[in-house]
């Protein structure tokens, strides 16, 4: 991992140089953080272990919520119709409105 990926993974889940380095470092030394993301020390592979891991969950936690979309509706897109008429062709029995 370098310091680009480090820093675009921090932004993904939305957190600040101080949350990581008390979270996911484990250290509280938010400098060290700081020369990670700027490529001027190495990251620690504890570090890009815990980041890949917690990269793998989100991503379960997305699929797992376009799969209940998914089930719901049963694809990832939903019909349009322009107009009423258009549904009503559709739908000639449905009282949906």
């Amino acid at each position: 991992m370098n310091a680009y990926e480090l820093q675009a993974l921090r932004h993904i889940f939305a957190m600040t140089i101080d949350e990581c380095a008390t979270w996911i470092a484990q250290t509280g030394d938010s400098e060290s953080w700081r020369q990670w993301e700027n490529g001027k020390c190495a990251i620690p592979d504890c570090v890009v272990e815990q980041l890949l891991a917690m990269r793998q969950q989100r991503k379960k936690h997305l699929h797992a919520i376009i799969e209940k979309i998914n089930n719901r509706i049963g694809n990832n897109t939903m019909r349009f119709f322009p107009d009423l008429t258009a549904f009503q062709r559709v739908y000639p029995d449905g009282n949906f409105i």
